[in-house]
């Protein structure tokens, strides 16, 4: 994954990110938004957890630039490892969105989806 690539990654997860906090699908499907069982329970968890994925997934783009470009001048002689570092980061950062995500429902709504 070279620093260009990267950089567009960053931007695309960043963008999708915004669009999905700004414009969350309004209607619970199979095909775009943040799909968990909890999250399509009903109107309101599907509202708010594409809400914060999309905030973290906004906020995921913005730190995955650097943090590539800094891999790949820190293993500058190693171009292998500093994209397998890359690859790593971003599957650790995107598993992170899910985790916290889910969390946030959970404190929010109770098991039946209900709003606490």
């Amino acid at each position: 994954m070279g620093v260009l690539t990267s950089c567009i990654t960053g931007v695309v997860l960043a963008i999708f990110g915004l669009v999905l906090r700004v414009y969350p699908p309004e209607h619970i499907n199979n095909t775009i938004g943040y799909k968990t069982p909890f999250a399509m329970k009903n109107k309101d968890t599907w509202y708010e957890g594409n809400r914060f994925c999309g905030t973290m997934l906004l906020f995921i783009g913005i730190i995955f630039i650097p943090f590539s470009i800094l891999m790949r001048y820190l293993y500058r002689n190693n171009l292998n490892l500093s994209e397998s570092i890359s690859i790593v980061g971003l599957a650790i950062l995107l598993i992170a969105i899910i985790i916290f995500t889910e969390i946030h429902l959970r404190k929010l709504f109770d098991k039946n989806g209900v709003r606490k």
